[in-house]
């Protein structure tokens, strides 16, 4: 889980805030109590999905294996020709 801390907090510890973000961590600065700011990392690279991303691209991968496919070979002109897409 991240940090949360008040905005004077942020301030003082903005060194030690960074160095948590630039290692993974998510930090929440709240105003008057409120959340106001999230820092994340900056990722430029690749991230890793979520499991619930992982899990919506597995079934999306098992459903195209469930279609089926051309047996013979077609002409697209010709489909679009008769209205079929």
């Amino acid at each position: 889980m991240g940090t949360t801390m008040s905005l004077s907090d942020a301030k003082a510890r903005l060194s030690e805030l960074v160095r948590g973000v630039r290692r993974g961590e998510e930090a929440v600065i709240t105003v008057d109590g409120v959340p106001a700011v999230r820092l994340v990392p900056a990722h430029t690279g690749p991230r890793t999905l979520t499991p619930a991303e992982a899990a919506g691209y597995r079934a999306l991968m098992a459903s195209l294996g469930r279609i089926q496919r051309p047996t013979s070979e077609f002409d697209a002109v010709e489909l679009v020709g008769e209205g079929r897409r």
